[in-house]
């Protein structure tokens, strides 16, 4: 098998050339053929395409006018839609910017709205509060009125509270109407409180900011104040009530004007006696008064007492020792019993005992004016214990009628000063009577004292003088007895 294999030749070129010489004539003859059909086909096309594009041309130049004209419309559709656009945006922008001005506008209005709804509100309720108490009975259905629409449940919107203040704004034409009366004057019946303490049905005259009154049942005349629950009448005089009787009746004639509006007469109201002053000082006020008493009695005493000790006479002294150096004692007794005041019994004394030793002397003198001392000066620790237990007996009303003030606040409250005044007077008025006592009692001690201090100090000085007198004597006289 190997040896077959060996000897055998190749036989693949000559039978690949053969057929590679059969495969290439074959087709040479066939495209030899064809390369004209090929051609005369692709000449068809070629010109077949031509007239198709030639076609084309004129279906495009035929085509092309139309579309640019329809094309310039929409571009024109386009360019005038978005003008449209923007003219909207504008137009939604100026909207935004108007509704937000116009809520602007409307919150200020509703500002605007409450601001005036607040006024008139606090007009109305100024309106009741300041005028006078008749003409609260002239305007009540006014007023009622006026709290009936202020008090108005209405939903709260814008509306109700426009028309609530619609049914407020007429108390300004009533003001406007009472301001109009009130320059010529307006009468009217009502009530008010006459001197005596009763209630009487009169006649009103309103006149500028005054009130007058007469009354129908009795010939109560005068200024009807703005105070209490019904007004009191105050009367001026006898002869101006009855000119303010007959121009009330009239309805002309003069009458009398207050300056100060009522308030002179008001404080004329508030007037009260002693004795109703002193009753408001509660119970401390009667301790200090006792001591007050006894104070002013005491220095009244004391001043007799001391004021009336006689000073003596300025040659007394020196008579005396002029007549103890000439020898003469009985003359130097006579001299000393004449002289006046407590000063008499020291130099009594003093001559006495003018032969005596000069330490005896100054004691006997100094004995007689530790006599004299406690005479001048008694009932003065009084006064002065007046003077320093006025004021603390004062603070200690202060202090209970500041109890008794904050006990009633407990029970009405601060609403009500009246119902605080009896406590807060209690405070004040013990305070101001234990100054009163005081410093008086203060100053009467201080000149009393002063007073008896310069009594003590003069017999000390004609005491002192009369021993060195008397020193100045003995040493003159020595020399000549020893001679």
């Amino acid at each position: 098998m190997t040896r077959s294999t060996v000897n055998r030749k190749p036989s693949f070129p000559v039978k690949n050339l053969i057929k590679l010489f059969i495969l290439t004539a074959l087709p040479v003859s066939l495209f030899g053929a064809t390369v004209d059909q090929v051609k005369s086909s692709a000449q068809a096309d070629l010109e077949d395409a031509l007239a198709r594009y030639a076609a084309l041309q004129e279906r495009i130049k035929d085509e092309k006018i139309p579309l640019a004209k329809e094309l310039n419309d929409l571009q024109s559709q386009l360019r005038e839609m978005r003008r449209e656009a923007q003219r909207a945006q504008r137009f939604k922008d100026n909207s935004t910017v108007d509704l937000n001005s116009l809520a602007d506008r409307v919150s200020k209005r509703q500002e605007q709205l409450d601001y005036v709804a607040n006024l008139v509100a606090d007009f109305g309720e100024r309106f009741e509060r300041d005028i006078s108490l008749p003409e609260q009975q002239l305007y009540k259905n006014e007023i009622d009125r006026f709290k009936e629409a202020s008090s108005a449940t209405m939903a709260d919107s814008e509306l109700g509270k426009a028309l609530r203040l619609l049914d407020q704004t007429f108390i300004l034409s009533t003001s406007i109407g009472r301001f109009q009366d009130l320059i010529g004057g307006q009468t009217f019946v009502g009530e008010a409180v006459v001197s005596r303490g009763e209630v009487e049905e009169g006649k009103f005259l309103l006149l500028g900011p005054t009130v007058y009154f007469t009354s129908n049942a009795s010939e109560s005349a005068g200024v009807a104040l703005r105070t209490g629950l019904l007004p009191p009448v105050i009367s001026i005089s006898p002869s101006l009530d009855e000119v303010v009787r007959q121009t009330v009746d009239a309805g002309q004639g003069p009458i009398p004007v207050d300056p100060t509006l009522g308030s002179a007469l008001a404080i004329a109201a508030q007037d009260e006696t002693i004795w109703e002053h002193i009753n408001k000082g509660g119970i401390w006020i009667w301790p200090i008064l006792f001591f007050a008493f006894l104070a002013t009695v005491t220095a009244l005493f004391k001043i007799f007492e001391i004021y009336s000790v006689k000073m003596p006479q300025p040659g007394s002294l020196h008579g005396i020792l002029k007549a103890l150096n000439d020898g003469d004692r009985k003359k130097a007794m006579e001299l000393a019993e004449a002289v006046r005041g407590p000063a008499r019994a020291m130099l009594v004394d003093a001559v006495e005992h003018s032969d005596e030793n000069k330490e005896l002397v100054e004691e006997v003198m100094y004995e007689r004016m530790l006599e004299v001392q406690p005479k001048l000066e008694r009932l003065l620790p009084f006064i002065a214990v007046t003077a320093a237990t006025a004021p603390l007996m004062g603070l200690l009303g202060t202090v209970t009628g500041m109890i008794k003030t904050f006990k009633l606040i407990t029970i009405f409250g601060t609403g009500d000063a009246k119902q605080l005044s009896s406590g807060i007077s209690e405070a004040l008025v013990t305070t101001e009577f234990g100054l009163i006592v005081a410093i008086p009692a203060l100053i009467m001690h201080a000149l009393l004292s002063r007073r008896a201090q310069g009594v003590m100090a003069n017999m000390e000085r004609m005491a002192v003088a009369f021993v060195n007198g008397l020193a100045v004597s003995r040493s003159i006289l020595t020399p000549s007895d020893e001679d």
